[in-house]
């Protein structure tokens, strides 16, 4: 009997244990343990995406956030673990597009079957797998949910392209994984892919963020830059998350 007891108890403890450095300790559909260790904190990135941080890091601590089936696009309380190294920096970008038949065979990026778990009814995008900040199977990366301006500016060759300068604002949604995929398998945001971008962005055809940005240009792979932004800009401010 005390045998059983103390089995029972120890299961119990394993079923809350804290979460270790660096660990995943909250968000949309997480069900691990939301408590870290002594000397981290569980610390908010964005509605999908919270880790155990250094207490002394000075990062904005919130609740976990609980599941739900709709939410609004909001700005991250924190960008302390964002794969783009934070709001403001620009990275160099590469810009290509997938959904509805494409010719890749890419699913609908229309449904909730995005590495994040939802679609946005706005402007959204798949980012690579640097960027996003784990790879296929792992679920939801610290890049779901946070904004980025994209900027197109030149073809794959170099020319600038008709509509050089034009911007739109996306959600990221999606993972662009790096096997078999040279666009999207950058060794970290230093990296670059073949074409010298540190990122790339595989736009949304279904939402329309592809014929947002690459409009009258003429091509379907495009170079410019990309910068995380509040999602208060948000190319698309009814934009609400589908599971």
């Amino acid at each position: 009997m005390l045998t059983t007891i103390i089995l029972l108890a120890s299961a119990a403890s394993g079923a809350f244990a804290a979460q270790p450095a660096y660990a995943q300790c909250g968000g949309k559909g997480f069900t691990g343990g939301t408590t870290c260790v002594s000397g981290y904190t569980c610390t908010f990135s964005n509605a999908y995406y919270s880790q155990c941080i250094p207490s002394s890091s000075g990062a904005t601590t919130v609740a976990p956030v609980k599941s739900s089936s709709t939410s609004q696009a909001a700005a991250p309380t924190s960008t302390s673990n964002n794969g783009g190294g934070g709001s403001g920096n620009v990275l160099k970008a590469s810009f290509t597009e997938y959904g509805a038949g494409d010719s890749f065979g890419s699913p609908n990026c229309q449904t909730a079957t995005t590495a994040c778990g939802y679609y946005t009814t706005g402007f959204n995008a798949a980012a690579s797998q640097n960027l996003f900040g784990v790879g296929p199977g792992a679920g939801a990366g610290p890049d779901c949910g946070l904004c980025y301006r994209l900027t197109i500016e030149t073809d794959s060759s170099g020319k600038a392209v008709s509509n050089a300068g034009n911007s739109i604002v996306v959600e990221i949604t999606n993972l662009c994984p790096a096997q078999g995929n040279p666009l999207c398998a950058q060794n970290g945001l230093s990296g670059t892919n073949q074409y010298g971008a540190n990122v790339n962005f595989d736009t949304c055809k279904d939402s329309g963020a592809s014929a947002a940005l690459f409009g009258n240009s003429g091509v379907g792979l495009g170079l410019g830059t990309a910068v995380q932004v509040p999602c208060s800009q948000y190319a698309s401010q009814v934009g609400t998350h589908v599971t």
